[in-house]
């Protein structure tokens, strides 16, 4: 397994470095809007067609063990629980007006198994339900077998996005918010989760080559059509 740390510290969740950072074979990438600008289709789940948890379920701890959702599963390790969030619950501790999946008072972090083929993924995560701030990682395995760690810091209460493609198919991650501490207990929340595929290698040669040739015909026809 190979880690990377970033060690950044995110005010109001937010990245205080580049926007996208080549490291071994991924890319990681810290804006959204550069991240889907990648990925040739890609699918985003929003949360909001998920049943949301009641005030009950929170109290009593009776949240799903795993939740499905256009084909990616969100996994908690037997005897969790998962929840929906939603802003008319109790337990609801990012503002916002939209749902979330959201890992209440677990000691053990949230698995993600992705469709195959997938080359990207990203997401907005956030973490803590005490600390004001909470150490995250976002472990990456690939189906070939490769496995890479990512750590960083965010804000409680707010979200930071994260995102990263590779050049081959992704199998799964797992996202971790603990600080190390005995007592410490996991507050994963992820929203707003992007896959898909990059273009094959080949596939950028291909369509410039396209484009070439489309040009030279142009400027062909342009000066025998006189």
């Amino acid at each position: 397994m190979k880690h990377f740390t970033l060690g950044i510290m995110m005010p109001a969740g937010i990245f205080a470095a580049t926007t996208q950072m080549a490291l071994a074979q991924g890319t990681l990438y810290t804006s959204r809007a550069l991240f889907e600008q990648q990925l040739s289709s890609r699918t985003t789940i929003t949360m909001e067609s998920l049943q949301a948890s009641s005030d009950a379920d929170f109290v009593w701890g009776l949240g799903q063990p795993n939740i499905t959702v256009s084909g990616v599963s969100f996994l908690s390790p037997p005897g969790r629980r998962l929840f929906v969030s939603n802003p008319g619950h109790l337990a609801y501790p990012i503002p916002g007006d939209g749902q979330y999946i959201f890992n209440s008072d677990s000691f053990t972090p949230v698995s993600i198994q992705l469709p195959a083929g997938v080359t990207g993924f990203g997401a907005d995560l956030s973490g803590s339900t005490v600390n004001p701030t909470f150490d995250a990682t976002l472990t990456v395995n690939l189906a070939g077998g490769g496995s890479y760690d990512y750590t960083f810091v965010g804000s409680r209460g707010s979200w930071t996005f994260f995102g990263v493609t590779f050049p081959e198919p992704i199998a799964s991650l797992i996202y971790s918010d603990y600080n190390g501490a005995p007592s410490a207990v996991h507050g994963e929340k992820l929203d707003n989760v992007t896959f898909g595929a990059i273009p094959e290698p080949g596939a950028f040669g291909l369509l410039a080559l396209g484009s070439f040739l489309l040009s030279g015909r142009r400027r062909y026809s342009a000066r025998f059509s006189l």
